[in-house]
């Protein structure tokens, strides 16, 4: 691969991490306030939450695209490498907590369209247990999502000082 043709698929790359990390990390902390408003002002916002989960389900399957038909990051032995490990562990955790999202709006109990027409309240019949048991199910990929970011950033801070 040609120099500057590599150099531009890193820069794009790159460009595509970071603006993830922003919307992951949009939504992850947003997603915590959610709860505390009116039902009317946290209509739109699950609204916006949901679109914002959309485009990163969408952005990662890119990304994961992007890397994999260009070969990038993928230095021989890079399975011992405990940062790209936790890279990897990322992708299907940010594929599996919109999904998660979806079918907990699915159960709920007022209309909810991603992008203001993507109707996932009418995917499934109002449901307050499976609701509850969904939004719990999403709460904790959350968490787990905050911890694997700190990790990332550690690490990544950790390997510019040596």
């Amino acid at each position: 691969m040609a120099g500057s043709k590599k150099k531009f698929y890193y820069t794009v790359a790159k460009t595509l991490h970071w603006f993830a990390a922003f919307i992951i990390t949009f939504n992850l902390l947003s997603g915590w306030r959610l709860g505390g408003f009116p039902l009317n002002q946290k209509e739109v916002l699950i609204m916006i939450h949901s679109g914002i989960g959309v485009t990163i389900f969408a952005l990662m399957i890119f990304r994961w695209w992007w890397r994999k038909t260009r070969k990038l990051y993928t230095p021989p032995g890079w399975k011992k490498r405990p940062s790209m490990l936790l890279q990897w562990i990322f992708y299907p955790l940010l594929l599996i907590q919109p999904v998660i999202g979806v079918i907990q709006v699915a159960y709920i109990d007022y209309e909810v369209r991603a992008f203001g027409f993507i109707n996932f309240s009418a995917l499934a019949a109002d449901d307050a247990k499976l609701h509850g048991l969904f939004l719990q199910l999403h709460g904790q990929t959350a968490w787990l999502l905050i911890a694997l970011v700190l990790l990332h950033g550690l690490d990544r801070s950790r390997s510019a000082f040596i």
